[in-house]
C-alpha cells in the first residue's frame, strides 16, 4: 500500500513500545529487515487503530483509558501487538472473555475463549490486562480500550461485543495481508495515493480532537470502500489514464460531494441532530441509495 501519510512524521507519533514491538516482529519473521518493511508495518498498525476507533463509535462504545475491575459492563480492547480482547459484562459473577492473537497472521488467528473469567486488576491503557487464575493470565500492554454503553442490557452488550470482535478480526487479517504483499499491481486504487490526496472531502473535516494520523487512516479506509467499484469501472471503460483520473476526480469531488452533503442533511433532519460528516460517510458503504447511485454511474459508462 502506498503511503497515505508522511512516514517521517508518522514515526514521531508511534509510541516507542509499539515501534520496539514492530521491530521485533520483523526479526521473528522472514520479512526484509529494512525501513520499507517497518513503514508497511507502521501503517498496518495505524490502520488497525483506525478500524478500532470506527467500530467502537458506530456500535456505541465509549473510548476510555481505564476500567475498574468491578465495573459490571463489558469492554473491547486492542493490544500494542494487535491482539483483540473482548470482555463481556458480569453475569453471575463471571465474564465471557475472548482473546484473539492477530499479530502478523493472515490465516485463522490463534484464539482463546474463557467462559468464566474474572479481572484481577483494573484495566489501564499501556499496561497488561491481568486476570484471575485460568487459561488466560495476562495480555501484552493495552493500546486502546472502549466500554459498552451504560444502561444497556447484558444481552445487548454481548451481541454488540461479539459483532465488533468478529469484524475487527476479519479487518485486521485483511490489513496484514495487504501489508505483507511482496508485489502488487501499480494501477489499482489502493496504490493511487495521488488521487486520495486530491479528495476534496478531506478538506471539509474539522479534525477537532481526533488524532491526525488516525483521521487520515480512517479517511483512506473509507475512500477505498466508497470508490473501488467506480475506479474499476472507469479503468475497464476508459483506456486513457489521464481521462480516467479526471473522470474519477469528477465523481469523488463533485457528484459524490453533492450526494453526501444531501445525505448528511437528510439524516440529520430525520434524527433531529447533526450526525457529523465522518458518521455520514462511514454509513454510506452499506446504504442502498448510495449503492444504487454508484451502480447508476458505473452502468452509464457501459
Amino acid at each position: 500500500m502506498e503511503s497515505f501519510t508522511n512516514y517521517e512524521d508518522l514515526k514521531k507519533h508511534i509510541p516507542p513500545k509499539v515501534s520496539k514491538h514492530l521491530a521485533g516482529l520483523i526479526k521473528e519473521s522472514e520479512l526484509p529487515d529494512n525501513e520499507q518493511t517497518m513503514k508497511k508495518l507502521s501503517e498496518a498498525w495505524l490502520l488497525k487503530r483506525a478500524l478500532f476507533y470506527k467500530m467502537v463509535e458506530h456500535e456505541n462504545f465509549k473510548k476510555t483509558d481505564s476500567m475498574h475491575k468491578d465495573n459490571k459492563n463489558g469492554c473491547i480492547a486492542i493490544t500494542m501487538s494487535g491482539s483483540i480482547i473482548a470482555i463481556g459484562p458480569v453475569v453471575n459473577n463471571k465474564r465471557d472473555i475472548k482473546y484473539t492473537s492477530i499479530g502478523m497472521r493472515i490465516d485463522v488467528p490463534e484464539s482463546l475463549h474463557v467462559k468464566a473469567g474474572r479481572l484481577a486488576q483494573d484495566i489501564v491503557c499501556e499496561k497488561s490486562m491481568i486476570f484471575e487464575k485460568g487459561p488466560l493470565e495476562k495480555t501484552s500492554p493495552i493500546m486502546d480500550l472502549a466500554l459498552s454503553a451504560e444502561n444497556v442490557s447484558e444481552q445487548e452488550q454481548l451481541v454488540s461485543i461479539k459483532k465488533v470482535n468478529k469484524k475487527l478480526q476479519a479487518d485486521f487479517i485483511k490489513v496484514n495481508k495487504d501489508a505483507l504483499e511482496q508485489e502488487s499491481k501499480k494501477d489499482i486504487i489502493k496504490n493511487r495515493n495521488d488521487l486520495f490526496q486530491k479528495w476534496i472531502i478531506i478538506q471539509w473535516f474539522i479534525l477537532g480532537g481526533m488524532e491526525k494520523h488516525i483521521f487520515m487512516a480512517r479517511a483512506k479506509i473509507l475512500w477505498l470502500e466508497l470508490f473501488t467499484k467506480v475506479y474499476k469501472a472507469l479503468s475497464k471503460k476508459i483506456k486513457n489514464s489521464e481521462q480516467r483520473d479526471n473522470d474519477f476526480l469528477d465523481f469523488t469531488n463533485n457528484r459524490f460531494a453533492k450526494f453526501v452533503d444531501e445525505y448528511k442533511w437528510y439524516e440529520s433532519e430525520k434524527k433531529n441532530f447533526d450526525i457529523g460528516l465522518m458518521k455520514a460517510l462511514e454509513e454510506l458503504p452499506e446504504y442502498q441509495v448510495y449503492l444504487d447511485f454508484e451502480d447508476n454511474f458505473s452502468n452509464a459508462l457501459s
